[in-house]
């Protein structure tokens, strides 16, 4: 009897002197657009659940038989805009591969033209 008592207190002392369990790291990414810079970034689940009704990221894509694009467009809170589109192709795959926890940043040349696509899916990604 006295080993059991002893080994449940044991249990209970392991539990009560156990490290915190932390959930993982977690960000938020608004929608951000730098005129300066020529940039427009941010992650499509936080753009979706921003407090505010104005940020939003759009990515989408026109094609027909002899040509394929890309495009973004981007809100931020104050409701400035920014966009762009590419026919590259590979920065059209870049494009492709987002999803709805995606942070994206795109260069673009100031007339409406993207240079630079960068886009990471991540566990710290806030989900749409």
């Amino acid at each position: 009897m006295f080993k059991k008592k002893a080994a449940i207190a044991l249990g209970l002392t392991m539990l009560a002197g156990s490290s915190t369990a932390w959930a993982g790291a977690q960000g938020t990414n608004p929608v951000v657009i730098n005129t300066t810079n020529k940039t427009l970034e941010g992650s499509l689940g936080s753009a979706r659940n921003s407090s505010d009704p104005i940020q939003s990221l759009d990515i989408g894509f026109y094609g027909g038989s002899s040509y394929l694009y890309g495009f973004i467009f981007a809100f931020d809170a104050s409701g400035t805009m920014a966009a762009c589109s590419t026919f590259d192709p590979n920065m059209i795959e870049v494009l492709k591969a987002a999803a709805s926890d995606s942070y994206i940043k795109v260069y673009h040349d100031g007339a409406g033209t993207c240079t630079d696509i960068e886009m990471r899916k991540a566990s710290y990604l806030e989900p749409k």
